[in-house]
């Protein structure tokens, strides 16, 4: 990673955070995590079957993709969530269908196209970050859809400071909350609160 990335740290032997935490995968217990992922999805899992075990946040991307098809693999029912952005690639819709064409229920959320662009051009403008609206977009459609749809799990991608370096506290965070989401989620430091008027 870049020394120049924001939360990076860079220790004493001038390893970064995103390293050191790569290096821990080898002495996390993964027999343990998996069964605690399996205690997690019973938990959550709606015993009636008359609605979804869990929503997935999925942007077209691998990541995504691979949790949504292994949660079906392991007999969990997930809606599949997609807070569009300006332009998909090909690939990231490729990997859509490709959801779809294996059973998956998905539903993709367009945000009003004009309000998005004046907020491109603020989120440019204040942050640099053309793109503002889609990172808030993926983290907060999501959960709207799961309060609406009474689907109390969201399983959600990557912790961006394990996988490309961060505090170390939020490093080990396997909970996503709204202290997360202003600080690391996309925010980059523009609240909701700033847009108003």
């Amino acid at each position: 990673m870049p020394e120049t990335k924001p939360d990076l740290h860079i220790d004493e032997e001038g390893i970064c955070s995103a390293c050191r935490s790569y290096e821990r995968r080898t002495v996390v217990d993964w027999d343990k995590r998996f069964d605690e992922l399996m205690e997690l999805l019973g938990r959550y899992r709606n015993k009636s079957g008359s609605n979804y075990d869990c929503i997935v946040p999925v942007s077209g991307g691998k990541d995504s993709t691979f949790q949504a098809l292994k949660l079906k693999e392991w007999g969990v029912n997930p809606l599949c969530v997609t807070a569009t952005t300006c332009k998909l690639t090909d690939i990231g819709r490729a990997n859509i269908e490709n959801l779809m064409d294996h059973g998956l229920d998905y539903i993709e959320y367009t945000t009003n196209r004009s309000v998005r662009q004046r907020i491109n051009r603020l989120g440019l403008r204040q942050i640099g970050d053309i793109s503002w609206p889609e990172h808030v977009g993926i983290f907060t459609i999501p959960v709207r859809m799961a309060v609406q749809m009474n689907v109390p799990l969201l399983v959600w991608g990557e912790n961006s400071q394990n996988e490309y370096g961060g505090p170390a506290a939020d490093a080990e965070n396997n909970v996503l909350n709204r202290r997360w989401l202003e600080e690391f989620g996309g925010l980059l430091g523009l609240r909701v609160t700033d847009l108003v008027g």
